[in-house]
């Protein structure tokens, strides 16, 4: 795993801001995070906030390539940054998505409509599945309520009088944190017939929780990849648009939701993606066999915890040994 030193963006480097959720389609489009029509650029969202929470969103590698039978694919990695600046908040949850889509047209000229046979397919977002992070024992009371009779009285005269006994059980069980990740689509009827394949997925998504019994909050860094399918042949560009919602305080998240409401919070520009531009990375020794690249061991996740002396240190976790397999993936 590697270590914070190893990031590309330190802390210190990192200005702080406010949560990041989708505005809905209410009024013209006004952009937050530009790409000012710039190729795969990297910081994609939070780098212009300068408020007491933010969400950063950082393209860390792109290779585009091939699998080994030499079908067309690109894998990306994100990095993820969680910032505060003000004491008594902390991350509760967060949901990550990202949608892919083609810049491809049906005739080919930009006033025409998106050819969607030709999105981008996510064959893979991990982490994949459910996995957990800092279990820690929680004691569970069960408590049954059990109803007695007691009569009593005189000859003439008789009463039951009810007494009730309370049953209890003690059990221990883990909470943590837990994060889930997955692939989907979002097509309706009509674009899913024009994909024409209902295996192809579009999107890729992520959800974390705090553990809530310790008020943990959420990973302060962490990493998570895609890797896509192209149809064959095609070179074109195409988009991940991101959505990034998440749960602080109670104050802060129902302002938040008023002004998505109202249609106050900017959405970020897409990254665009063009299958012609190389990088280099890590991961470009697997260019020609990219369903092959270790795509889970890119995906470390850091907290920072207390030491005995009261120092606050980074601390890794790997999600890879903490895996629930009993948990079933479920569909948002």
């Amino acid at each position: 795993m590697a270590s914070i030193i190893d990031l590309e963006t330190s802390p210190e480097d990192i200005e702080f801001g406010l949560i990041l959720n989708e505005a809905q389609d209410r009024g013209p489009h006004r952009s937050r995070q530009r790409n000012f029509g710039k190729v795969q650029h990297r910081k994609f969202t939070g780098y212009d906030q300068n408020l007491p929470m933010v969400i950063y969103g950082f393209r860390e590698e792109t290779v585009h390539g091939t699998s080994t039978d030499g079908r067309p694919h690109t894998l990306v990695i994100f990095r993820w940054g969680l910032q505060q600046r003000q004491r008594g908040r902390r991350f509760k949850s967060a949901q990550l998505r990202a949608v892919f889509a083609t810049a491809r047209t049906k005739d080919h000229t930009s006033s025409s409509r998106r050819d969607a046979f030709y999105d981008p397919h996510v064959v893979a977002a991990e982490p994949n599945g459910t996995y957990s992070l800092l279990p820690t024992p929680v004691t569970v009371v069960r408590r049954r309520a059990a109803e007695g009779g007691l009569e009593g009285g005189i000859d003439f005269a008789k009463g039951t009088a009810k007494v009730i006994y309370e049953l209890s059980s003690t059990t221990t069980s883990d909470d943590q944190i837990v994060i889930n990740g997955a692939e989907r689509n979002e097509y309706d009827a009509a674009t899913a017939a024009e994909v024409g394949d209902p295996d192809r997925c579009n999107v890729a998504e992520w959800q974390l929780f705090e553990n809530a019994a310790t008020q943990s909050g959420l990973p302060t860094f962490f990493r998570t990849a895609v890797l896509l399918e192209r149809r064959e042949g095609d070179a074109a560009k195409f988009t991940a648009t991101f959505t990034i919602r998440a749960e602080v305080d109670s104050l802060t998240d129902a302002w938040t939701n008023v002004k998505r409401f109202v249609g106050l919070l900017p959405r970020d520009d897409p990254i665009i993606f063009d299958p012609g531009l190389d990088e280099r990375g890590r991961l470009v020794a697997f260019s020609d066999k990219l369903e092959t690249a270790p795509l889970l061991d890119e995906c470390k996740f850091v907290m920072f915890k207390e030491t005995d002396s009261g120092r606050t240190v980074p601390g890794e976790s790997d999600n890879e040994d903490s895996r629930d397999e009993d948990s079933d993936e479920s569909e948002s």
